[in-house]
């Protein structure tokens, strides 16, 4: 007989989410703000995109900003420097309305497209693809 705490946990487990796949849905979730935003004359909207797309990024580089041996130091150092060239442009995007969000869609596509190749492959990240 299975304990039912046991039970609970493969229940829900079955339905979790990996580490991989929630970066993924982050980031889907992010471009399609951004995509509303870009097509929308609204203020509110572009700035709600805008400030969810520096919370994201702030997150990532503060995680990966610190070494807790899961990801290579290069790996981290490109999900940094990323982070730095997304929250910069948010930052002028924020500043400048006429601002294109072309290129913070397209930062994140190319990492949702990371995500989703090494995840169908059963990889870890690799640096060299972000570059």
């Amino acid at each position: 007989m299975i304990h039912p705490a046991m039970r609970a946990y493969q229940n829900v487990a079955g339905f979790s989410l990996t580490d991989r796949q929630a970066d993924a849905t982050c980031f889907r979730l992010l471009i399609e703000e951004l995509e509303t935003a870009a097509a929308s004359s609204e203020p509110s909207v572009r700035l709600s995109a805008l400030t969810k797309n520096q919370r994201l990024w702030s997150m990532i580089m503060k995680a990966n900003s610190l070494d807790a041996g899961a990801t290579s130091y290069e790996d981290r150092e490109v999900f940094v420097r990323l982070a730095s060239q997304a929250q910069r442009y948010g930052i002028r995007a924020i500043l400048d309305t006429n601002l294109s969000l072309a290129p913070l869609i397209s930062i994140a596509e190319t990492v949702l497209e990371g995500l989703e190749t090494s995840a169908a492959h059963g990889q870890d990240f690799d640096a060299d693809a972000m570059l």
